[in-house]
Order: structure tokens, then sequence, then C-alpha cells
């Protein structure tokens, strides 16, 4: 009996212990690459979650831990970049009023089993009624997209399938209303 036990035991944590603990959207990286190790205080993904819309040039280079670079500039706006690994880069523009921030990474990295496009023509028919975040992502297969890009005016995230597929959604702030999705799917 005890080496019963045991034996369940051991099966039972041999199962969890392979299926590891993913993102907490289900993604999988199916790169087989773990993501490279950020330069700065936070990876990707933390960076655009702590960064403000309101902040300033100043208070994003503290947040990331080292100054960016001026990558663009025009009347009444300045891009600056931060290189956080060879993949991995920030982008924020500052207006003279409010702050875009920008995350761009290897869609490899958020790639996701669970994200279905099938119900894509139901969202596209929803967008001139509306329709909220939570409804495209009830329709997207229950997954949460990432946030890649956020301002003072909404938030765009992306839902990425294995097979390379992506869709990118614009909502306004409180995610009520989705003012836009683009990207590259196969519609049958």
């Amino acid at each position: 009996m005890k080496k019963i036990v045991t034996l369940t035991i051991c099966l039972l944590l041999s199962v969890v212990l392979l299926t590891g603990c993913g993102k907490k959207n289900g993604a999988t990286n199916t790169s087989n690459q773990a993501a490279k190790p950020s330069k700065g205080n936070c990876d990707i993904f933390t960076c655009i979650e702590k960064a403000s819309t309101n902040a300033k040039l100043e208070d994003i280079n503290k947040l990331i831990g080292f100054d960016g670079e001026l990558l663009r500039e025009g009347t009444g706006w300045n891009t600056y970049e931060w290189k956080l690994n060879d993949e991995d880069s920030v982008e924020v523009t500052f207006y003279s009023t409010s702050t875009t921030i920008k995350i761009n990474f290897n869609d490899d990295r958020i790639k996701n089993a669970k994200v279905d496009f099938s119900k894509y023509s139901e969202v596209k028919a929803a967008l001139n009624s509306g329709i909220s975040y939570d409804e495209v992502k009830a329709k997207f297969g229950g997954v949460d997209g990432t946030l890649v890009e956020k301002s003072s005016s909404g938030n765009k995230y992306r839902w990425v399938k294995t097979t390379g597929e992506y869709l990118n959604g614009s909502f306004n702030k409180d995610k009520t209303k989705c003012s836009m999705i683009i990207g590259r799917i196969q519609q049958n």
C-alpha cells in the first residue's frame, strides 16, 4: 500500500513539474528559448505595466534603470528607446501633454495554444455597435491579450496563436469599447 501511495505522489509531482508554470494568460514559449535577461530593472512586460502615461523621460529612465536613446523627434514630440536585450525594447513617445508607451519583442514569447480566432467574424461585426475587452477575450478562447501599447486614450493588446497568426485590439482606457482589430489570421 505504501508503494502505491508513494508511486501516486511521485506521478502527480512529475505531472506538475513537467507542465510547469507559465504566464498568467497561459502563454507558451514555443521558441524553446528562455527569455533573454533584461539589462534594466524590469522585463519587457513588467516595464509596460509599471510605466505611466503621465511619465516624463526621467521617470521612465528611473523605472527601467538606464537612460533611453533618442530614436526620433518632431515638432512637439520625442521618441526614446530602451534596449533591454537584443530582442526586447521599450519605445516611449513624449508629447507636450501625454506619453505613449510601446514594447517590441519576439511574438514567440506570447504564443498560446488556447488562442482561438474562429469567432473573429463575430468580433469584427460587433466593432461598430461596440464590443468590450472581456467580450473579445471570451471570443478569442478566454485568453488575456498581452498589453503591447498604452496611451492616455487607451491600450493595445495582442493575441498570438502557436501558428504565428495574431490580432491586435485597441481599446479605450476602461476596456469597454474596442475601436480596432488588426493583424494576420487565416479565415475559413
